[in-house]
């Protein structure tokens, strides 16, 4: 087949994306009524957020770039049982939405990590905030590869030219706009996520005759798998790792995560953060089903002719791209709006993860070493900063991405090593109120070092050739040229996963990496805790404890104390009256004496 790269057209339509991204950038940083140089306005918003930008955002940041090109090649490769883990998504936006916003929300924070101060200690609060700076500098470089491997196959140019401009984009936004442009961006990106996939798909399909030969044609392919009941927990796909093992690694991502907590309180009622949420998992839901057809509408394109096979790509992950530059390069700036949608995933993702690891840095670990009061023009200014430094540290971090294997699996193992310590943090904190600040601590550590080691060894052992994931059979038979599939190992179940000379947990599916993680850590946690006294759970404030397990503690003690915000957080949320006060139209009332007597006698 003819390769077909980007045309003027194509360029004219992907750089008006990367331009409308940054003009709404500049427009909340010079333009906007309110201007993002305080810590409020910057990370979160005022409080002021509506409903749809905020769902927008949310979809945009949780779908990235690793969906949109990882699924569709994941489908192709080796089936789609992996299409099962929509399944789980619903009972975690349940979950989230009874068992842990609540409680964020009663408690107003800015980092999700200051609720492991006020439950257990600072040091545990600055566990969970390097954990989660790890996360995200494990996650955003690969976020950045994504979209740059996609270019580089539909233009020719070389992805480590892409990258810096990917990122300068996106730092420039970010810093600028802070959380209302990212919120905003997102809303655009989302837009060009969804319109790309189902424009694509459906020329696909119409292509090849309708749904039914796509389907036809995968199920003589051995591409549809949904139901492999195996218990197995070293099988890389199952229904049971997809659904119960992707339940934990998606709640991980979702419940405790600083980006969706964040998000969630720049709203302004639990109402309306609970709304949201559902609509992220509606709109996930779809996007993550669109992805999935999309790989069967190329395997049925490709079905007798490998591109893989006869070398017109280097990676899967590089299906799509070329999938759409075979059957699309003729339309006149569809490439172009493809693109587009493959590097708007990836930005929402990317000044997402910027935006709120600079919300962590700043509130966890550098005002809490501040001995006086930070300005708010110095606070603006000292994350923005934070945005670039990070933001070219993860430029840095590429390079080692290129060398992992399928970005699905590579992703999640890699977020894997800390969320599992992170959810069972959190899920002390709220369940167990007897676990104290020491058995936290110990379970937080242990648990992130043992993922971490099991997690980047069976990367390791991938990359030396141990451990070997066959995909399903392909055909050349209908290409021009002579070209044959190389022979290999028999591809059954049992020949693929018996490695008996593997170490046994670098065998271990990817997708239990957080169920494993979570349960060492609330282990841990539970037998240190045993030996280092057990709280008092009268003791503990049932604003700290999620209102599920309310009805089954004992009575709380009178001399318990509400928890305790920071000076700044009380200084915050006095701004934040004022602003309220200043708009009311009681403002005469508001301004009384007495009325600011009550304001500053207020218990926190």
């Amino acid at each position: 087949m003819t390769i077909v790269y980007f045309d003027w057209l194509d360029y004219v339509v992907f750089g008006a994306m990367l331009l409308l991204s940054s003009l709404i950038g500049v427009y909340f940083a010079f333009f906007a009524s309110k201007k993002q140089n305080t810590t409020s306005e910057y990370l979160m918003g005022g409080k002021t957020m509506g409903m749809f930008p905020i769902s927008m955002s949310l979809i945009a940041s949780y779908i990235s770039g690793i969906s949109l090109l990882g699924l569709p090649a994941e489908m192709y490769t080796y089936g789609t049982q992996l299409w099962t883990i929509v399944l789980s998504e619903w009972a975690v936006s349940l979950t989230i939405a009874i068992i842990y916003l609540p409680v964020f929300y009663n408690l107003q924070i800015t980092s999700t990590y200051e609720y492991l101060r006020l439950r257990f200690n600072q040091k545990v609060r600055l566990l969970g905030s390097v954990i989660f700076i790890i996360k995200m500098l494990l996650y955003i470089p690969i976020v950045i590869y994504v979209p740059a491997l996609a270019f580089s196959q539909v233009t020719g140019v070389n992805l480590h030219l892409i990258t810096p401009i990917v990122c300068i984009v996106c730092i420039f936004y970010t810093t600028l706009g802070g959380i209302k442009a990212v919120v905003w961006t997102d809303t655009l990106q989302t837009v060009l996520m969804y319109f790309g996939v189902v424009f694509v798909l459906v020329y696909g399909t119409w292509r090849l005759g309708g749904i039914g030969n796509v389907i036809d044609l995968n199920k003589k392919g051995d591409r549809l798998e949904f139901f492999n009941m195996d218990l197995d927990p070293t099988i890389r796909h199952t229904f049971w790792s997809t659904v119960f093992g992707n339940y934990f690694s998606w709640l991980a991502s979702c419940s405790v995560n600083q980006a969706m907590v964040q998000r969630c309180l720049a709203l302004s009622s639990l109402k309306r953060a609970r709304i949201t949420i559902f609509i992220m998992a509606a709109g996930i839901f779809i996007i993550v089903s669109l992805c999935c057809y999309t790989g069967l509408v190329i395997y049925a394109t490709f079905y007798n002719c490998d591109p893989l096979t006869i070398g017109a790509i280097r990676k899967s992950d590089q299906l799509l791209p070329y999938f759409v530059m075979t059957i699309t390069g003729s339309i006149p700036a569809l490439p172009g709006i493809f693109m587009s949608g493959v590097f708007s995933a990836a930005l929402s993702s990317m000044s997402t993860g910027l935006n709120s690891m600079c919300g962590v840095i700043f509130e966890d670990l550098i005002r809490p070493a501040y001995n006086k009061p930070i300005t708010e023009k110095n606070a603006s200014f000292i994350m923005k900063i934070i945005v670039v430094a990070i933001g070219a540290t993860c430029v840095a971090l590429v390079f080692l991405v290129e060398h992992m294997g399928a970005l699905i699996q590579a992703g999640k193992s890699l977020a894997g090593i800390t969320a599992g310590s992170l959810l069972g943090l959190f899920s002390m904190g709220l369940f167990l109120p007897w676990i104290n600040a020491t058995g936290a601590l110990a379970g937080g550590i242990s648990s992130t070092l043992l993922v971490g080691w099991i997690s980047l060894g069976t990367q390791a052992a991938i990359m030396r050739g141990e451990i070997i994931i066959f995909s399903k059979a392909v055909s050349v038979d209908g290409c021009e040229g002579n070209y044959t599939v190389p022979k290999e190992p028999s591809m059954s179940t049992e020949t693929e996963f018996d490695r008996s000379g593997t170490f046994f947990p670098y065998r271990l599916s990817y997708l239990y990496y957080t169920f494993i993680g979570m349960i060492v850590c609330v282990l841990v946690g539970a037998l240190v805790s045993y030996f280092t006294r057990l709280n008092d759970p009268t003791m503990i404030h049932r604003d700290l404890l999620t209102p599920v397990i309310h009805r089954w503690l004992p009575p709380q003690s009178v001399h318990c104390r509400r928890p305790r915000l920071t000076q700044h957080e009380i200084e915050l949320h006095a701004r934040e009256l004022d602003e309220l006060r200043a708009h009311s139209p009681y403002n005469k009332f508001n301004s009384s004496p007495e009325f600011s007597l009550r304001r500053n006698n207020n218990n926190y």
